[in-house]
């Protein structure tokens, strides 16, 4: 990595590596650094090395406004590192303690801007198989509400391939709450995989919380396969159903019946104003802390 990048401080840490904040002195500007925990076998296999410079490159080529953008990547003494803009803003979790809760409208601008990324993300190949509260930062907008930033693209091959082609190395790096079944499984489904954990977000979102927050991976995996998820309205009443039935569209747990792509999603999604001419009902409750493990009651599609 020579002297281009200088480490400034430490952003955040996990099970595949952490995250700092740099300087690019070349270009004079803020940038974030992630490095990858691998072995040295990987760093000394000229193929290894190869297929992670093909997948740098391709999230490179990706040029989307709510993407984050890929600038340099390399491997050095201390392994593989990614270099990508560096974003001010706010996790979705600060946002709503903030808020205390998201709007009707907001929770649309989230749904749709995800769409538009992950649109183009699936245009180029890619699928974001690593969606969570924590993958996606909003930076405020002078009109109101957040333009919102995806991170984390290109982890579900990133990851596997830091961990030596370990099959369930994704999951083991993943929120267990909005994981999609099929991931745990060591058997990620493109598209169907991505739209399954952004329909779990928008749940997560809605509600405040998730009713599978905190659970074991193999505790949450059977519950989502058996497709146990409280029901949505009970905990905010002012979703108009055709909104809510789109969203448990994508969290079915049968693959066969989820959207097929990320542009069948995109063209069955109400329009705001078709879902808000429903009728009104009573305000929305908060999840609260007794709420977070309900008996599990499948709802009806």
């Amino acid at each position: 990595m020579d002297e281009r990048y200088r480490i400034d401080q430490e952003l955040g840490k996990g099970r595949a590596g952490a995250v700092y904040e740099a300087y690019d002195t070349e270009l004079n500007r803020l940038v974030a650094l992630r490095r990858f925990d691998t072995s040295e076998e990987n760093l000394n296999n000229e193929d290894w090395l190869r297929r992670f410079n093909e997948v740098v490159s391709d999230l490179s080529g990706i040029s989307h406004s709510n993407i984050l953008s890929v600038f340099d990547a390399g491997v050095d003494e201390s392994g593989p590192f990614i270099v990508t803009a560096h974003v001010e803003g706010l996790r979705i979790s600060q946002i709503l303690k903030q808020n205390e809760q998201m709007s009707l409208r907001g929770l649309y601008d989230l749904t749709t801007q995800c769409l538009d990324a992950l649109q183009a993300a699936e245009n180029a190949g890619y699928y974001h198989h690593a969606l969570c509260p924590s993958s996606i930062i909003g930076t405020p907008k002078a009109s109101g509400g957040y333009h919102y930033i995806l991170m984390d693209l290109g982890h579900s091959k990133l990851i596997p391939l830091i961990a030596s082609g370990d099959k369930l190395a994704l999951s083991k790096t993943l929120d267990p709450a909005l994981m999609a079944p099929e991931i745990f499984e060591g058997k990620p489904c493109g598209a169907k995989s991505t739209l399954y954990m952004l329909g779990q977000l928008i749940y997560w979102v809605a509600v405040g919380g998730h009713p599978l927050a905190g659970l074991s991976l193999e505790l949450a995996h059977a519950k989502h396969q058996a497709g146990e998820i409280p029901y949505l309205r009970a905990y905010r009443a002012d979703i108009p159903e055709v909104f809510r039935k789109w969203i448990y569209w994508l969290i079915e747990s049968d693959l066969e019946k989820r959207p097929s792509s990320v542009m069948t999603a995109i063209d069955e999604l109400p329009s705001f104003e078709e879902a808000t001419t429903a009728p009104s009902l009573p305000q929305p409750m908060r999840m609260g802390a007794e709420d977070m493990n309900p008996d599990y009651k499948a709802e009806s599609k």
